[in-house]
């Protein structure tokens, strides 16, 4: 049991297990913290908010920014510092913003940054389900480009270069270095648009089909009773229709642009298609064909339903 206290908050016990976990993942800007509210939807977990974020949570201090790892490496200095995030042994204002119950004995891990090294978080952890958040990567983009985002929060280095300086990366997946040479590295469009490829690419290879489950954002705006049914029976968890359905119109902590739901559909769904020129959407495809990743969405901005994870059996 671990009695947890911080300067400004009551004392929060959490009780849970290493296997009382959920991991939540994505790209910023794909829904993730919205996915974490919909499964937390009656408040029986409590929410790690991006805990590797080392500029946030001095528990992720020996982790980069945006950090590779291969599910084989071995570093117990990490190893530790990531068992003390995903058993629940971190506290503060930020990683347990949403956070208001006293005792908790399940949890989610909900973070942006460690897409590249979620096959090692999986093994380290003994296997937890992952919640790998997907959304159309010219919806993410346009996201990103008006928040200015694509550099570290404390720094100058851009999200790029921090991607592409990790030797061991490059040489895991040779592809990266070649589409280097492809693009503009002064275009911060296509710059954006070859880290949204590493971030996919990455859990698809060191993931199999059975080690995650694929959440489209586009399948909660457009189906959300059939694609929230189908997660929680991945997750084994028990739904509440009422319930649920009030998470799923609810807006997320992180909805910076004050999007709705229920009523801003068709603009969070295609709005890509008047935000960008046509030759940036032909540049786009170039690039995601380069990456073999063309094929998660059809020419109408929805999932094509292709297998994403590898089968590593």
């Amino acid at each position: 049991m671990k009695l947890i206290y911080y300067k400004t908050r009551l004392p929060l016990i959490d009780i849970g297990r290493l296997d009382d976990l959920i991991i939540v993942a994505g790209m910023g800007r794909s829904g993730t913290t919205w996915a974490g509210n919909i499964i937390n939807y009656d408040n029986s977990y409590r929410v790690l908010f991006e805990p590797f974020f080392p500029a946030k949570a001095s528990e992720a201090k020996g982790f980069e920014y945006i950090q590779y790892l291969n599910p084989h490496y071995r570093n117990e200095v990490l190893a530790n510092q990531a068992r003390a995030i995903l058993t629940g042994d971190v506290r503060n204002d930020w990683v347990d913003r949403g956070n208001d119950r006293l005792l908790y004995r399940r949890r989610i891990v909900k973070d942006i940054r460690c897409n590249l090294m979620l096959g090692w978080l999986k093994r380290l952890a003994n296997n937890p389900p992952v919640v790998f958040v997907i959304r159309h990567p010219l919806q993410v983009l346009h996201s990103w480009l008006e928040l200015g985002w694509g550099k570290e929060a404390i720094g100058s280095r851009s999200d790029f270069d921090i991607i592409t300086s990790q030797k061991e990366l490059s040489n895991d997946f040779p592809i990266i270095k070649d589409v280097m040479g492809l693009i503009d590295r002064q275009d911060l469009f296509e710059t954006l648009l070859f880290e949204w490829c590493v971030y996919h690419l990455v859990p698809f290879r060191h993931l199999s089909k059975n080690d995650a489950y694929p959440l489209f954002y586009e399948k909660l705006l457009t189906n959300p009773t059939n694609e929230v049914g189908s997660l929680f029976r991945y997750l084994n968890k028990p739904i509440d229709a009422d319930a649920s359905h009030k998470s799923i119109l609810a807006s997320s902590g992180t909805n910076f642009l004050d999007r709705d739901y229920g009523r801003d559909q068709a603009r969070l769904l295609n709005s890509w298609k008047d935000d960008f020129s046509a030759s940036q959407i032909r540049r786009a495809d170039y690039i995601l064909s380069a990456f073999g990743l063309n094929g998660i969405y059809d020419k109408n901005g929805l999932p094509t339903d292709t297998q994403l994870f590898g089968d590593h059996s």
